[in-house]
């Protein structure tokens, strides 16, 4: 294992690998990846702290930051040169 700082980046190519190994499974393999990472949540932080995080999730959810539908790309302006 390298020393190198992981980056979220890293973490979802990896996980985008995973499934696309199972491409006829996709929908199955999503769903076990979801159960393992909630059985790693609640083995570091207890299930106390597990139902806190997943009620965030809830919220962000609600608030649409996590939605099926595309979103408009952010408008940027054009920094003058000093």
């Amino acid at each position: 294992m390298n020393n190198r700082r992981i980056s979220k980046k890293d973490i979802e190519n990896d996980l985008i690998q995973i499934f696309e190994k199972y491409p006829k499974s996709l929908e199955k393999a999503i769903s076990i990846s979801f159960n393992l990472i909630l059985d790693c949540f609640v083995a570091m932080f207890g299930e106390k702290k597990t139902i806190k995080v997943l009620e965030e999730a809830k919220k962000s959810i609600r608030n649409g930051k996590h939605t099926q539908k595309q979103r408009q790309t952010r408008k940027t302006t054009k920094r003058s040169q000093k």
